[in-house]
């Protein structure tokens, strides 16, 4: 009987597994088949053009300053992000006592649970107007936009940092402090050393996450299809140009297929970051 219902627990989970994998797929499929009408129209301009003039005649369909946004602005919230996430895992890991740690985790799910259009309306009410006070020329520009990305990311990075950390057997750490190194070196140097897989992962997560994000982006980024000189200038993310424009173009035209090319762009870099996470996780592991 025991062994009967393991068959049935292992064909249950295969099949869940094996339906996520067919799901990847068809989502893959779907996107290549729509974006091929724009590739072979525009071709390799497509991603080479800094112009996006989908509505002139003729038009004009390159992603690059797109393309470039995204990235210039996942760089810059990764930077901010990463090590904030860093900083309040290795304190509820190492520093914070059980109450502390339970009122953080607390505060980070309820955190994690707020909707991303609530972090863009509190941004556009109460933060933008105070980036003309400090020389914006736009209320709404990457630093903005990066303040809500690091809203919404921090929760999901520092819970997962926590638990890489977690997951270390605490005899490395009492091992280190018996041979005499102090508390934060063992956390610092020893602890987070083990779980540089699970804190590599949750980095790569992290990036996935903000580079993938669209309502904060849309709303507080600005939408500009230009090339940022500094960080109070508005931008365009691929993300924010497919939320803006999906809804309007014709569908089976030409810019409908543009912008699954964009989405196409954004799902083959999160599966390439995927990947290497993966791999360099497995790698380290041994």
């Amino acid at each position: 009987m025991r062994e009967f219902k393991n068959k049935i627990n292992s064909l249950i989970i295969k099949s869940v597994a094996l339906t996520g994998i067919i799901a990847l797929i068809l989502i893959f499929g779907f996107v290549i088949r729509e974006s091929i009408p724009a590739l072979k129209e525009a071709g390799m301009e497509i991603f080479t053009s800094f112009d996006w003039y989908p509505t002139y005649d003729p038009p004009s369909f390159g992603i690059l300053t797109m393309l470039i946004n995204s990235i210039l602005l996942t760089i810059f919230s990764s930077l901010i992000v990463l090590p904030l996430g860093y900083i309040v895992a290795f304190f509820m890991y190492d520093y914070a006592k059980n109450f502390e740690k339970r009122m953080i985790k607390g505060a980070i799910d309820l955190l994690s649970g707020v909707p991303s259009v609530i972090i863009g309306m509190f941004l556009i009410i109460y933060v933008s107007p105070w980036m003309l006070e400090i020389g914006a020329w736009s209320p709404e520009n990457i630093l903005l936009a990066s303040i809500g990305l690091t809203i919404l990311s921090l929760p999901y990075t520092a819970s997962l940092m926590e638990e890489a950390m977690s997951s270390i057997d605490k005899s490395l750490k009492e091992g280190a402090l018996a041979l005499g190194t102090t508390r934060f070196t063992a956390g610092f140097k020893v602890v987070s050393k083990a779980a540089l897989p699970g804190i590599f992962n949750a980095i790569i997560l992290t990036i996935n996450r903000i580079i993938g994000e669209t309502m904060v982006v849309l709303m507080a980024a600005g939408g500009a299809n230009m090339l940022p000189l500094s960080i109070l200038d508005p931008i365009r993310p691929l993300t924010a140009a497919i939320a803006s424009e999906m809804g309007e173009v014709e569908i089976g035209s030409i810019h409908y297929s543009a912008l699954f090319v964009s989405g196409l762009v954004l799902l083959t870099i999160s599966f390439i970051l995927t990947l290497t996470s993966k791999r360099l996780s497995r790698r380290w592991s041994k």
